[in-house]
């Protein structure tokens, strides 16, 4: 009985083994690889008896190498769930007590109302990214951002208590600060000692600064892009850098530590009124989404994005299974790590859009009428995502190339001409090229769309001041 047992276990785990990548899958990722919509993307399973199984497709650098397990890609935002983690070990029971109790120094009565648990599950009612976030160099975003900042977002910050699920980066930079007044230590020792215990040996806090010949290259829709440099408390929703392996080996500690992913049952689902994959489908708990694509079947994920990489990790608590795939691309990848835990589930075929076209244009240095361009792929119904677009802007600006980013801007107000923020992007652009006057006329609009946000009163004022001193 014992030997019909053991078969039996032998049996599964091989089918499990040979149904990993089916053929559709396989076609599906060497199609986006052929077409640079992802360059390369590496891929870990996990199986329920502990094995792991690696397959890398594409070329992640300029030397033409395919990744393997130890291949480095930045995972954005899956660090949340590293940080959920620390919170639980370091919070414990503080998870529920007021932020004024670890933020005495500031002087802010809306502190006595959110706790470090609202922040871990987002909501908390904080904005995803603070209302004075203002990048210096929009390619790298992140870098710069510091403690002091943060401290003062915090002294104005006014929440929205409704305890509405909102996903919040800010919220989670407010969260590590948190675990470190608690803990009395630093990002380092924190994040450092937690990647020690589990054993993640080829993981790094930040992107290497030496010349590592093994960190994917990053891109976005077809073009080189910049490394994010996460700095202060914004490293933890999503400053580490890991690879395949290591990530794998953290869904073993997640398997052994987490009652999340060792319980039977789950507590306390939170909705997220997200409907990406499939409508109220798709729940929140302790750093964790929980994907419930039946009545029966509980898949954890996490997913992440940088300027020039995305990241996803999975685990199917019904079958054991999990998932990591990595890639140096923004285009998203759930559906591949999905798909390999819940096989029903249904791929998707992104095609590349205007704005690659309008990327190699721009790297071959055909930079004149950019938006005339857009036009006509766009009439000749090219596929088109203005988020790509925005993506390249914001590239551009955070390198100074404006007369580049003003164009990408131009088209993104022809899109969109009801959104505030591309107003502001615009009005940006003019302010960089000195065109204060109709750098405010851009402002204003902006603000009229958006009459809450005071950075843009400061940007009007500035733009004015700076508009009356040329014409004097």
């Amino acid at each position: 009985m014992k030997y019909l047992y053991c078969l039996l276990l032998l049996i599964i785990s091989n089918s499990l083994f040979g149904q990993t990548i089916t053929e559709e899958l396989e076609n599906e990722i060497k199609r986006r690889v052929e077409l640079e919509i992802n360059p390369s993307i590496s891929i870990g399973v996990l199986f329920p008896n502990g094995n792991t199984k690696f397959y890398g497709f594409g070329h992640f650098n300029n030397s033409k190498k395919q990744p393997d397990s130890l291949t480095l890609y930045e995972i954005g935002s899956v660090t949340k769930t590293f940080t959920a983690t620390l919170a639980n070990i370091y919070l414990n029971d503080s998870l529920n007590k007021p932020l004024s109790v670890f933020f005495g120094e500031i002087e802010n009565l809306k502190l006595d109302s959110l706790t470090p648990y609202e922040l871990q599950n987002h909501i908390a009612g904080v904005p995803r990214l603070s209302n004075q976030f203002s990048p210096q160099n929009w390619s790298d975003p992140f870098n710069g951002y510091s403690n002091d900042i943060l401290q003062e977002e915090l002294q104005d910050l006014n929440p929205d208590t409704s305890n509405i699920w909102s996903y919040s980066n800010f919220g989670y930079g407010i969260l590590g600060r948190v675990i470190e007044k608690a803990s009395g230590k630093s990002y380092e020792n924190l994040m450092g000692g937690l990647l020690e215990d589990i054993g993640m040996d080829n993981t790094f806090l930040s992107a290497p600064n030496d010349k590592n010949q093994n960190i994917a290259k990053p891109t976005n829709i077809g073009t080189s892009n910049s490394n994010w440099h996460f700095t202060g408390p914004s490293r933890y929703a999503g400053g580490l850098v890991s690879n395949t392996k290591d990530l794998l080996d953290y869904l073993k500690y997640q398997k052994q530590n987490n009652v999340l992913f060792s319980s039977d049952s789950l507590q306390n689902l939170i909705q997220t009124g997200v409907p990406n994959l499939g409508k109220d489908k798709l729940f929140y708990q302790g750093g964790w989404f929980v994907l419930q694509p039946d009545s029966t079947t509980n898949i954890l994920l996490h997913n992440g994005g940088t300027g020039g990489f995305i990241s996803f990790i999975g685990f199917n608590k019904n079958t054991g299974i999990g998932v990591v795939v990595l890639s140096n691309a923004v285009n998203v990848v759930d559906d591949i790590g999905i798909n390999i835990l819940y096989p029903a589930f249904k791929l998707n075929h992104p095609e590349r859009t205007i704005a690659y076209e309008l990327a190699g244009e721009i790297d071959a240095g055909n930079i004149d009428s950019l938006a005339g361009k857009y036009q006509k792929l766009k009439s000749e119904e090219y596929p088109n995502n203005i988020l790509d677009t925005y993506w390249l802007e914001r590239f551009h600006f955070g390198k100074g190339n404006y007369k580049i980013s003003t164009q990408l801007s131009d088209i993104m107000v022809q899109e969109l001409p009801e959104d505030w923020e591309v107003y502001d992007i615009k009005g940006q652009n003019l302010e960089q090229l000195e065109d204060f006057k109709n750098a405010i006329i851009a402002y204003e609009k902006a603000l009229e769309l958006n009459p809450a946000n005071e950075l843009l009163k400061d940007k009007i004022k500035r733009c004015t001041t700076l508009y009356k001193r040329n014409a004097e």
